[in-house]
């Protein structure tokens, strides 16, 4: 049985009150619609643990699978967890030993996160945290937080260098060069020069905001479409509907 639709939600960034709306903009049905997410649910905005708890939910009464992709911010948090859960609440612990993730966003996560007995943080870690995956594949469409090397490749990134999948920005900034002289050429009426990356139909990211290009939505360039439009900042999340390449999306204010 398939969905009847597949909803791609770009980076949350602990923003519940814009997932919590997007979703309900979108008209997201559990029972017959699934959700991809592209990664970094926490760090940013007050409500990482609400984020998460309700996407979890989704898992859990969904009949589809739903896929939930690793972003750098959610490595950082699960790293914490893993290896200092014992001293998760003693701030000033983490905040020292910890200070880069404390200071992108960590901050409102742990304290978002310290409103709750150990026992429902674990599950998180474990049922959530745990499975995120680096990647994922179908029907020749590429769903990855951050992207890959444009220059050698999917495959390379994924067997020389898989902190790409969450870090490497290349890719889209050279699909957006491109897109960009093809606007250009096509203001001035001159044909347009097709392009793609790699073999695949699409490619979904995130990671990189839109927004730092002065970009509000999603726009298709060449087989890359980036959902990040800079909820952690501006607090603008987006869906993004494969099938029919539509999107919505919604802002909220801190």
């Amino acid at each position: 049985m398939r969905p009847n639709r597949t909803l791609i939600i770009g980076d949350i960034h602990g923003n519940y009150e814009a997932l919590s709306k997007v979703l309900d903009k979108a008209n997201f049905d559990i029972t017959n619609d699934r959700i991809i997410c592209i990664g970094d649910y926490v760090d940013g905005w007050n409500k990482s643990f609400d984020v998460v708890r309700t996407l979890l939910e989704i898992k859990n009464n969904s009949k589809f699978e739903n896929i939930f992709l690793l972003g750098n911010h959610d490595k950082w948090f699960m790293e914490i967890l893993e290896n200092d859960f014992v001293n998760l609440r003693d701030e000033n612990f983490i905040k020292s030993k910890y200070v880069n993730w404390y200071t992108q966003g960590g901050k409102k996560t742990l304290h978002s996160y310290l409103k709750n007995d150990d026992i429902f943080i674990k599950i998180h870690l474990n049922n959530f945290f745990k499975q995120l995956k680096k990647y994922h594949l179908e029907e020749n469409k590429l769903f990855v937080h951050a992207g890959f090397n444009h220059e050698f490749g999917f495959r390379f990134s994924i067997n020389n260098s898989p902190d790409d999948l969450i870090w490497n920005r290349s890719l889209y900034k050279e699909a957006l060069n491109k897109y960009l002289v093809n606007e250009n050429l096509k203001g001035k009426n001159k044909q347009i020069k097709e392009f793609k990356f790699d073999v695949f139909e699409k490619i979904y990211l995130g990671h990189t905001p839109t927004s730092l290009d002065g970009i509000e939505k999603p726009i298709i360039m060449g087989n890359v479409i980036n959902i990040d439009q800079g909820c952690k900042k501006n607090g603008r999340l987006t869906i993004w509907i494969d099938e029919t390449n539509e999107y919505y999306q919604v802002q909220t204010f801190k």
